[in-house]
């Protein structure tokens, strides 16, 4: 159960804690819900070319595609921040025996935001400024379209700090069925995120990225559960459970 055990907090603190994870999962839930959007939208109604044939050729079809590059990276940029600030709410409002695991989350939502949101930014500026100008020195190693590009290597990386991050994070959901759904929800996304990671360095082909797909479906299944929560916290006596 995730409990507000700390009574020296005054009502108003309670309530803006449960305010920012409130705003932070509703934040998460439609930010989410638009990458799933955006990987229907990339991988299966207007399926990106994934098979490089050279950066030369991708810059010629870059500006007519860059509408889908954005789908896919907007949402993923906004939703880093965001679960960092969730991971620092849900913290405050963990019990004191259990706050090891809710710092740890945090330490790993840290370095997921650092890499991540850089990787996003870096393809929204200098990759799309370098091929619009016709300055393509290099940027076959971060190019969007390439997957064995740098990008995807930081990308998948980024999503091991998350996937460990939510482990943790999960945990520390336990009272009723909607916590124990968070709590599966993200320890699954945890697992299968740090198998990505173990395919990409053995080189191991699994077939269909299975991880990706369950991930896109469920988080916003659970950040919605976990704005409900915090919804619920000041009718609760101050705790995150359903009613």
């Amino acid at each position: 159960m995730i409990e507000n055990l700390n009574l020296k907090k005054t009502p108003k603190q309670v309530l803006l804690e449960a305010r920012v994870g409130l705003w932070s999962a509703t934040g998460l839930t439609i930010a989410s819900s638009m990458f799933l959007i955006a990987l229907v939208v990339t991988f299966v109604i207007f399926p990106l070319n994934f098979n490089w044939q050279g950066i030369e050729v991708y810059a010629q079809s870059f500006t007519q595609h860059y509408w889908q590059i954005l789908m896919f990276v907007i949402p993923c940029f906004l939703i880093s921040p965001l679960y960092l600030i969730l991971t620092v709410a849900i913290h405050r409002f963990a019990p004191e025996e259990k706050h090891i695991l809710s710092l740890l989350g945090i330490v790993f939502a840290v370095a997921y935001v650092a890499q991540i949101t850089a990787n996003y930014y870096l393809q929204m500026s200098a990759i799309s400024q370098s091929i619009s100008t016709g300055l393509l020195d290099g940027t076959t190693l971060f190019a969007f379209g390439n997957l064995n590009s740098i990008f995807w290597s930081m990308e998948i990386l980024g999503y091991t700090w998350l996937s460990i991050s939510m482990i943790f994070t999960g945990r520390l959901f336990s009272d009723g069925k909607m916590e124990t759904t968070i709590k599966w929800i993200f320890i699954v996304n945890g697992i299968l995120g740090v198998v990505a990671i173990i395919q990409a360095v053995t080189h191991l082909d699994f077939g269909f990225p299975f991880s990706l797909v369950f991930f896109a479906f469920t988080f916003p299944v659970a950040t919605a559960m976990m704005a409900l929560l915090f919804h619920r916290v000041p009718k609760k006596d101050n705790k995150l459970t359903p009613q």
